[in-house]
């Protein structure tokens, strides 16, 4: 009996010590989510449009699904935890509620208040909101469909990036320069969770001209854009003039 009792005292001592080692990474990768993994709107005022943020390899939502998987780790270490201390916690439930119908409402609503916390987002819908983009600056928004001047040059700026685009139109005064409608691309058009071939079949160009322009092998253009400009040097920019000049 009494060796029983010890080696269930060890088994309770090592699941509460698991649960404590679980306990603090699960609120270490949720501070790591909302500090330094910050979501897109952050992130864009921070570090620039078209990155990606990654620790030891992994971007925030792959940090997500590990934060899932130890939850649910936890959670079935709980319930074990529970079922090893239940009659304890069934003496001491008695004494606090003697009343036996009272003690049974009880249970009923702790018991179904905990399973309607843990499964309710399997049963909703997410809420659909349209929300105009922050990425761009209001005046280049307002400027997008009026006509360059011949003859006139025009410096666009964007967040995504420190460098500055030259646009220059054509010589010819005869004719009209082309609109920045196809000159600037929205930021979120392009980014660095798309991949080079995504890019390419989105504005019609064969993805080896654009792996061409960019120095990048052209069996790479599968890879997102985010991974491939950290090894090639290359910026969103340098992506959106290689568009420009393969769609005149």
């Amino acid at each position: 009996m009494k060796q029983k009792w010890c080696n269930q005292s060890k088994l309770n001592l090592s699941i509460d010590i698991i649960m404590l080692l679980l306990l603090m990474p699960l609120a270490g990768i949720g501070f790591l989510i909302k500090y330094v993994l910050i979501p897109g709107i952050q992130r864009n005022e921070r570090y620039g449009a078209g990155v990606e943020l990654e620790f030891w390899g992994l971007t925030r939502h792959q940090w997500g699904s590990i934060h899932l998987i130890i939850s649910i780790v936890f959670l079935v270490l709980l319930l074990l935890h529970i079922i090893l201390h239940w009659k304890m916690i069934v003496g001491i439930f008695k004494r606090m509620v003697p009343d036996k119908v009272l003690r049974a409402i009880s249970a009923t609503l702790v018991v179904g208040a905990g399973l309607l916390l843990i499964a309710f987002p399997l049963f909703v819908e997410p809420e659909i909101v349209t929300r105009e983009s922050l990425h761009l600056n209001r005046k280049i928004k307002q400027e997008t469909h009026r006509t360059v001047l011949p003859g006139e040059i025009r410096k666009v700026a964007t967040k995504e990036t420190e460098k500055e685009m030259d646009v220059s139109t054509p010589a010819d005064s005869k004719k009209m320069g082309p609109t920045l409608t196809e000159i600037v691309f929205a930021d979120q058009e392009i980014n660095g969770r798309q991949t080079l071939q995504f890019v390419a079949n989105k504005y019609g160009i064969p993805a080896e001209k654009l792996a061409t322009d960019l120095d990048i092998p052209s069996d790479r253009a599968g890879e997102k854009l985010g991974r491939l400009r950290k090894q090639y040097a290359f910026t969103m920019n340098d992506v959106r003039k290689s568009i420009l000049k393969n769609k005149e």
